[in-house]
């Protein structure tokens, strides 16, 4: 695990960080892709996202490790919400309430699978959860965004105005040092 944490810290520093973008590009870049991760097309989201980047100019690099967010271990939660927000702004019932295929079986139609009208009420409600599955990821995935947008960009302008102090410091000792040995020299 700390081995994965290592290469990944690596991968931000060198790729992201240090990289000649500017800020600008490198948060637009973790907003697209933030923005791509919570859309249900899983196994499209890093080509996707990284297609975006380059149309928009911003960082390909932050599209990988920011994509990843939506992973086997985190699909279930990040979709179940997307879920859930996209039935309420839509105003469809909550799961249990007896809507779906269980609910006509469990009431002594053991047999309506067989009928067109089951088939034709199942592809209705299937078709609306994939809408309601996109509503909420389109909604959560935006207001997702634009919060990465705004904490990545200060977080690259803070870590690089950290990074040139802590240069001018050293070259400043350096030169303290240097200009001290020649006096000695002298």
């Amino acid at each position: 695990m700390s081995n994965s944490w290592s290469r990944t810290r690596r991968f931000v520093t060198l790729k992201v960080l240090h990289t000649d973008d500017t800020p600008h590009a490198v948060a637009l870049g973790a907003a697209i892709a933030m923005l791509v991760a919570f859309t249900p097309l899983v196994g499209l989201q890093t080509v996707i996202a990284i297609g975006l980047a380059a149309l928009f100019r911003a960082n390909k690099a932050i599209c990988i490790p920011t994509v990843w967010i939506t992973n086997p271990f985190t699909i279930v939660p990040i979709y179940g919400a997307c879920l859930g927000l996209g039935r309420i702004v839509t105003g469809s019932p909550i799961v249990g309430e007896g809507t779906g295929f269980h609910f006509e079986l469990e009431h002594q139609q053991a047999f309506a699978f067989y009928e067109l009208e089951f088939w034709k009420r199942s592809l209705s409600q299937l078709a609306g959860l994939g809408a309601e599955l996109w509503i909420g990821c389109i909604l959560i995935g935006t207001v997702a965004g634009v919060a990465t947008y705004f904490v990545a960009r200060w977080g690259v302008t803070s870590y690089r105005e950290r990074r040139r102090r802590r240069i001018l410091r050293r070259q400043l000792v350096r030169s303290t040092l240097h200009q001290g040995m020649v006096k000695r020299r002298a």
